[in-house]
């Protein structure tokens, strides 16, 4: 800031009076009434200029700067005195600057007005939006005073001050039909929000106050309010700033001190103003007014939420249940939202129990009405049927209740096997074996299942392609000890592998938007339920089904869900997939599929076909189990010359790898002990970096599993990374004989 020039002061005959002074104090000794004498020079006044500011008559934004400077010829300035007035020089009114109370003292020589401007001047359009235009006159009046009163001659500079007038709107209750009439509760809250744009509508800052009014709604009504605002003054409630306690600015509540009748129509007006004054000018029902008619509401309109179970809602309390199942032992997760605004309510309350008697026994909910509460705690049942009970209140105290009746699927394991068949294929000409036809696939697993005494072919078979391509129900598996399931790869979202769209695992930390289906695998495991596990395996099938689209990249830790190695793992998410928990598998791998570029390690596809499999020596479990042949072949018809899988032509490719040594160690994991190996495939070359690596093993997870469904066997399930009609006949079917006897099938 430049501060006024300060001057010296020049006094007459100085050298005179400084030798009487003198020669007094030698007579009289020191005094404090020395006298001065001879004459003063005459003050001059100060001057004064405007050097920065809007020129004459210029129209300019309302936050006008101006700067000015002073000076004094024989002294210097004490401060400065500014008025500013409305109206130009020719229209102010000289009253208003008349006395020094109306005049403003400072010794800075700039400052910063925020002017009025507050009366309507035209409409411009901007981006096919009309936008109000106020504007006012104003005239700055300054002058500049010395150290001895004198003041500089006054000058002035007037000015016309403008801005855009602010936009405001109502965004509560919902306007669903913009311009049409909404059906409100009798006790409304309306809310609002606006924008005050200064000089353009991308520059703008919050509004400085609003105000509304409601009044009886007719034909015609907002066109006489845009046309004839001065006929409606009357009718406006007082300006609130948008920051008073209470959300007075920014909402109000109708209904609450005042009787608004029910089926008369009503509309509800809100208008914006900004620091200049300028007000929101321009009225419609699609932003700032609502027309309403009240009627009794039916309640909260209530969603519920359970991550696998999917969505329910509700309105009102009618007490219509949905009903749905789980299996034994599956955690329920309930969460739910409400919202009255469809109507102006307000929601103010949730409250929830399980399995109530009587709904207006307190003590029978779980939790008193909160406005909070808007989860249950984790819920398990093992059996029977339970009922779940939400219910939310708005601000009236009108409620919706949700029922949703839950059945625990009974593990009534009553039949001994059940065949799904989610292999889909057709009766095509037989030519280069690389695929089984329907009837090719059919038979060989019709085959295995009929070396069990109870198994029935017209009940114990669950053909996905006959069911639509449904998944298995679970009150249909459930009602089964054991179950062969022999898969396809193929990941169809409707044809396709039900075994696939099963068992993917979508943790909700990272997809919470999809769609989840329930994998209810690992709760018939955990029930007493074994399952035999097979089919094409190649690229996206098998194990690997579980991993999204985009990780399944081999080898693949499934510890890492997200797939990063690099710098550790970024979560550890897939130790809750099925595969990792459940079958004990740490790492996945191909014959065929797309590998990491990222590893250590060279990826040589033209060694890692597979030739044969040889039985597993070393685990302990495996091992103790007999009756398996010490080698797995491809069956002969296969691998005829001309044959797809020709080993002169490639090694089998249709198959998973599991924990193979290599991918361990460059992962710093090993195998879990629930992970068993039962073959081990042998590669065209032993330099394969998966050659004698385990391609079918036992999981032991649930082998104990047998607490839920009395009469239930104690042992594993069993999983071939590989689809057995490839292989020889009399070895499978040896293979059968020792899993049925593990099973205790006759």
């Amino acid at each position: 800031m430049r501060r006024p020039q300060k001057h010296r002061r020049l006094f007459i005959a100085l050298i005179p009076l400084l030798a009487c002074t003198v020669a007094a104090a030698a007579i009289t000794g020191c005094t404090e009434n020395t006298v001065y004498t001879g004459n003063i020079a005459e003050n001059l006044a100060p001057n004064i200029e405007l050097t920065n500011g809007p020129i004459e008559g210029d129209s300019i934004e309302y936050h006008v700067h101006f700067f000015w400077y002073g000076d004094d010829p024989d002294g210097e300035i004490d401060h400065y005195e500014i008025i500013l007035v409305d109206g130009d020089p020719v229209g102010f009114n000289p009253a208003d600057t008349a006395g020094s109370e109306k005049w403003t003292s400072t010794i800075s020589t700039d400052s910063l007005f925020t002017t009025t401007a507050d009366i309507f001047d035209n409409t411009v359009t901007i981006n096919e939006a009309i936008y109000a235009v106020f504007a006012t006159y104003h005239t700055l009046f300054i002058r500049a005073i010395d150290d001895r009163g004198a003041s500089s001659e006054v000058i002035l500079r007037s000015f016309n001050a403008w801005t855009l007038a602010p936009h405001i709107n109502i965004d509560t209750p919902l306007n669903p039909q913009p311009g049409s009439m909404n059906y409100l509760s009798p006790l409304i809250k309306f809310t609002w929000s606006g924008k005050d744009p200064i000089d353009s509508p991308w520059n703008y800052q919050a509004i400085d106050s609003a105000r509304y009014m409601w009044i009886s709604y007719y034909p015609g009504i907002v066109d006489d309010i845009n046309q004839f605002p001065e006929n409606f003054e009357d009718d406006w409630k007082k300006w609130y700033s948008i920051d008073c306690e209470g959300d007075s600015g920014i909402s109000t509540i109708l209904g609450d001190d005042e009787i608004i009748p029910a089926g008369h129509p009503y509309i509800i007006a809100v208008q914006a103003k900004d620091d200049a004054g300028a007000v929101s000018a321009v009225f419609n029902l699609e932003t700032n007014v609502r027309a309403f008619t009240v009627r009794v509401p039916t309640g909260p309109f209530l969603t519920v939420n359970e991550t696998y179970l999917g969505r329910f809602k509700f309105l009102g309390i009618d007490l219509v249940s949905v009903t749905t199942k789980v299996p034994p032992g599956f955690q329920m997760n309930f969460s739910w939202t409400a919202d009255a605004s469809a109507y102006g309510g307000v929601v103010s309350s949730y409250r929830y129990g399980w399995d109530i008697e009587d709904l207006n026994d307190p003590a029978d909910w779980a939790v008193f009405p909160s406005p909070y509460v808007k989860a249950a705690l984790p819920k398990t049942y093992y059996s029977g049927i339970h009922t779940l009970y939400i219910e939310t209140a708005d601000n009236m105290g009108i409620k919706t209740l949700a029922v949703i009746e839950v059945t625990i699927i009974p593990s009534s394991f009553e039949k001994d096997l059940l065949w799904i068949d989610d292999f889909p294929s057709s009766d095509f000409q037989q030519v280069f074996y690389a695929f089984p036809t329907e009837s090719e696939h059919d038979e060989f697993w019709m085959d295995i299942c009929l070396r069990s005494a109870a198994f029935n072919p017209s009940r114990d078979v669950w053909d996905v392609s006959e069911h639509e391509f449904r998944i298995p129900p679970m009150d249909v598996v459930f009602d089964y000890k054991n179950i062969i399931w022999s898969y396809s790869s193929t990941n169809d979202p409707v044809a396709g592998s039900s075994w696939t769209r099963l068992v993917k695992f979508t943790p909700e930390e990272i997809f919470p938007l999809e769609e989840r289906i329930l994998n209810y695998i690992p709760f018939y495991l955990a029930a007493g339920g074994h399952i035999w596990s097979e089919g094409m395996s190649a690229r996206t099938g098998g194990m690997a089904s579980s991993l999204s689209t985009y990780l399944q990249i081999f080898p693949n830790y499934l510890k890492c869900h997200s797939g990063y190695y690099a710098y550790g793992c970024v979560d550890t998410l897939g130790v809750r997939s099925m595969p990792y928990k459940d079958y004990c598998v740490s790492v996945i791998d191909k014959v065929e599929g797309i590998f990491r570029l990222d590893l250590p390690y060279y990826r040589d596809k033209s060694l890692d076909g597979l030739r044969s499999n040889k039985l597993e020596t070393k685990d302990y479990f495996s091992t103790s189990i007999v009756g398996f042949p010490k080698k797995l072949e491809l069956w002969e018809v296969v691998t005829r010359p001309g044959m797809f899988f020709d080993p002169d032509i490639r090694g089998f490719h249709y198959a998973e790898i599991y924990n193979p040594l290599y991918a361990l160690m460059i992962f710093g994991t090993r195998s879990q002990s629930c992970f068993h190996p039962i073959y081990r495939m042998q590669a065209i070359s032993a330099r394969s970096v998966i050659h004698d690596q385990p391609v079918a093993f036992w999981t032991t997870k649930h082998i104990d599993a047998r607490a839920l469904t009395p009469g239930a066997v104690s042992a594993p399930s069993v999983h071939f990374g590989l689809p057995l009609w490839f292989f020889s006949r009399a070895q499978v079917d040896s293979i059968a004989d020792a899993i049925f006897t593990v099973w205790d099938i006759k």
